[in-house]
């Protein structure tokens, strides 16, 4: 612990278990309090993690803006390098296991109430991922999900008004199997219940330009068959261009030509 010449606390080593989520482990754990923060008894100040999910997180809070209607909000920033997909698939117990090494960059205002949804910008990229092949639980039932190695993902996008919306997408690289751009946007708020936040989503609409080589096209025939309409012959694969849109992600989804 230190006082000066700013106020902070280090652990070293540090494991935590919770009731519903696999042990999470950190090399060091800097917390540092902001003394503007603590005299307005406010939650400022920065964390910075270094070994979590095997990369690092630097998580920065500030005063920020009001909204239109006066309610406090806080700038949130997070920075996070090389965090291990598979690891946070470990925490999490997601249905899909995912592979590769996730950069995060974004800056958030926020009414920590949730009274009103936050602002928020996100850039986020994805080296080395790898999907093995996985069986799919979708409103059409189940979908087996072909392996997929991509050198890269590349996502911009901000979260307003209770709507993420993906500015540009780049799914792939040349030389990848499987390689396209996609945008649109997905219906997503969050609640604060009983100081839990939890995501709501709701319906969705999105324009994908995709073009696969033929040895996945082999191997993803059945998946690819949905969108075999939108299929357009290209000297080592297909291309596909198409639109999914749905006013909910309960129910089965609309496929259509791009437009």
């Amino acid at each position: 612990m230190s006082l000066f010449p700013t106020p902070g606390v280090k652990f070293e080593q540090v494991y935590v278990e919770a009731a519903g989520l696999s042990g999470v482990s950190a090399k060091e754990i800097k917390f540092a309090p902001s003394i503007s923060g603590i005299i307005a008894q406010k939650p400022y100040g920065s964390v910075n993690a270094k070994g979590l999910f095997k990369g690092d997180v630097l998580i920065s809070v500030k005063s920020g803006s009001r909204t239109e209607a006066g309610l406090e909000r806080q700038k949130l920033e997070i920075s996070a390098q090389k965090i291990s997909l598979q690891d946070l698939h470990d925490m999490t117990r997601l249905p899909v296991m995912m592979k590769g090494n996730l950069n995060l960059e974004t800056i958030a205002m926020v009414d920590l109430t949730l009274s009103e949804q936050p602002d928020v910008d996100v850039n986020l990229s994805v080296s080395q991922f790898e999907l093995p092949p996985a069986n799919v639980m979708t409103p059409m039932g189940p979908l087996t999900m072909p392996d997929l190695r991509l050198s890269s993902i590349e996502i911009k996008g901000r979260l307003a008004g209770g709507k993420l919306i993906i500015e540009s997408g780049q799914i792939g690289k040349d030389g990848d199997e499987l390689r396209g751009t996609v945008s649109g946007n997905l219906d997503l708020s969050l609640t604060n219940v009983g100081g839990a936040i939890t995501p709501i989503l709701g319906g969705y609409d999105f324009k994908l330009d995709l073009r696969a080589k033929r040895n996945f096209q082999d191997r993803a025939a059945l998946f690819l068959s949905f969108i075999d309409n939108y299929k357009t012959a290209t000297p080592d694969g297909a291309q596909f261009k198409f639109r999914i849109s749905a006013a909910s992600t309960m129910i089965p989804p609309t496929i259509g030509a791009a437009r």
